[in-house]
Parts: structure tokens; C-alpha cells; sequence
């Protein structure tokens, strides 16, 4: 049966190399480009949520140049970390379609662990307790997929 499979499914990727390409997919469209076309959202689902023009300008207290500074450094750190997904997202899919290097891979995933922890941290820090265990989930993510990909080799009888 394994010869069937491996006969009939030889032109794709192991499974660790597709969720590593998968990965790659969710880092450039959700996390990255999504981001980079709404802060204000990205900022909620990332755990540091930004607080809307309209929420915090009332008709007592006009926003103030200070202010509206602040909230457009506010957007363009967001922004930052949205392009740091997209660079991360272009990276993955580049290692995982173009080079097909499975340890080269493994090692693109596993060292986005140091983001990820630095995410959890982050948040855990100063944003909303309840949105660190998505980043928790990045890490056992960037470990597991990135483990998989440098400890088994594509010969291997588990992928």
C-alpha cells in the first residue's frame, strides 16, 4: 500500500515540506499582506490592539497633532511586522518551490522560532493575555514543522 501511495503521490511535496509551503502561504497573504492593507484589524488578531481615530477623537476633545502622530507610528510599527511576515512568507516559499532543499527548509522554519517566542513575549508583555496562545501555536508550530524537516531526510521511511 505504501508503494501505491508513494507511486500515486510522488510529485508532491512530504507532508512536513507542504506545511512548511502552507506556512509559507498564511506568513505572505494573511499574516503579511493582510496586514499591510489593515493595521487596525491586523493589530487585534496580533495581540496590540491599536485604537480606532474614531474611538478615540470625541466631540469634546478635537485629536491633536501629538496624537495623531502617535497613532500613525502606532500603525507603522504594525506595519513593520506585517512586512517582516511577508518577507518571512517570500522566504518559505522560495526554500520550499524554487530550491526543493529540504535541511535548507527545515532551518527557515525552525529559526522563525525566534520571532515567534519574541511575539509571545511581546504580547504577553504589553498586549492582550488571551491572543498569546496564537503565538504560542506559531512556536510548537516553527518547532515541530522545522524538527521534522532537519530530522528526517526525504529517503527516509517517515517523511
Amino acid at each position: 500500500m505504501a508503494s501505491l501511495f508513494r507511486e500515486t503521490y510522488q510529485h508532491l511535496p512530504p507532508p512536513a515540506e507542504t506545511l512548511a509551503i502552507l506556512l509559507g502561504c498564511m506568513e505572505l497573504s494573511v499574516f503579511g499582506l493582510g496586514g499591510l492593507a489593515n493595521p487596525l484589524e491586523f493589530s487585534k488578531g496580533y495581540g496590540l490592539p491599536l485604537t480606532s481615530s474614531s474611538s478615540v477623537q470625541t466631540e469634546s476633545s478635537p485629536t491633536t497633532n501629538s496624537e495623531a502622530k502617535h497613532k500613525t507610528q502606532q500603525e507603522a510599527l504594525i506595519a513593520a511586522i506585517a512586512a517582516r511576515n511577508v518577507q518571512n512568507g517570500v522566504l518559505l516559499l522560495t526554500f520550499g518551490l524554487y530550491f526543493r532543499d529540504r535541511r535548507a527548509l527545515g532551518v527557515v522554519v525552525a529559526a522563525g522560532l525566534v520571532a515567534t517566542v519574541a511575539d509571545a513575549w511581546i504580547v504577553w508583555a504589553y498586549g492582550v493575555k488571551d491572543a498569546v496562545w496564537g503565538h504560542v501555536f506559531g512556536v510548537f508550530n516553527s518547532a515541530a514543522i522545522g524538527g521534522s524537516l532537519l530530522y528526517w531526510g526525504r529517503a527516509d521511511k517517515l517523511w
